[in-house]
């Protein structure tokens, strides 16, 4: 069985305080999801500490919120294995999130005040800027100012939209999207420009059923991108080495 293979880098999660089982928690969780922790795999934790350079407390806690979250099981003596994850349920978890930031991109088409678009655009330019500038890479160190950027300009979507509740629930339907994983990828770059651009004008026309369609497009390209890549590896299909 395998095992995680990468020191951990400098994450940074974006609107949070970097605490280190969060950060552990975040790695593990985007390389269950991109494939490169497969079902069935074991996580040893006097392993993961050891590689990661870290204590056994916070990879502990780590693993205990990935237990929560249904993506790894206890098992006695042994430590935890990699949960089930089917091609269904990696789509469902991009659907729910489309559904979710498209509804909150349709009212913030609605509840646009003066300067919201402005402080938008600036936003939308800053992950231009990054997008053209950011390696094309796996390394979460790299990709950190470019995830941060995205999601300054989601979490701005989702202030104009003023639905605190349900912007509550983006940002925990959000931990299960691998962002570092589609971020290093240059067909999910210009495709999220594309879907910004889109938004943005949907949202200067205030016309709420283009402003959802631009953004669930740009959360469904992102799960089309991931499938595919599961796809290739043999996700479904291939046991764990």
């Amino acid at each position: 069985m395998s095992s995680p293979d990468r020191v951990l880098g400098p994450v940074t999660l974006p609107g949070r305080s970097p605490q280190l089982p969060d950060r552990i928690a975040l790695v593990l969780r985007d390389r269950i999801l991109s494939g490169e922790l497969r079902p069935g795999t074991f996580l040893r934790m006097d392993r993961i500490a050891a590689e990661l350079g870290v204590s056994h407390t916070p990879v502990r806690e780590a693993l205990q919120s990935l237990r929560a979250e249904d993506m790894v099981h206890a098992v006695p003596r042994r430590g935890f294995v990699v949960a089930e994850l089917t091609r269904d349920d990696v789509a469902d978890l991009f659907e729910v999130q489309a559904d979710l930031t498209g509804t909150l991109a349709a009212r913030a088409a609605e509840r646009l005040a003066p300067g919201d678009l402005d402080r938008l655009r600036v936003l939308a330019d800053r992950v231009t800027e990054l997008a053209g500038s950011t390696r094309e890479d796996n390394d979460p160190a790299e990709l950190d100012p470019l995830v941060s950027a995205e999601h300054r300009l989601h979490a701005e979507v989702n202030r104009v939209a003023a639905s605190r509740k349900l912007a509550w629930l983006v940002g925990r339907s959000a931990h299960y999207l691998p962002a570092h994983f589609y971020t290093g990828s240059p067909a999910w770059r210009t495709g999220a420009l594309r879907s910004h651009a889109e938004l943005l004008d949907a949202l200067g026309a205030t016309d709420p059923d283009a402003a959802r369609s631009a953004m669930r497009r740009h959360v469904l390209d992102g799960r089309d991108l991931l499938l595919a890549h599961l796809d290739a590896i043999g996700m479904w299909t291939d046991p764990p080495t």
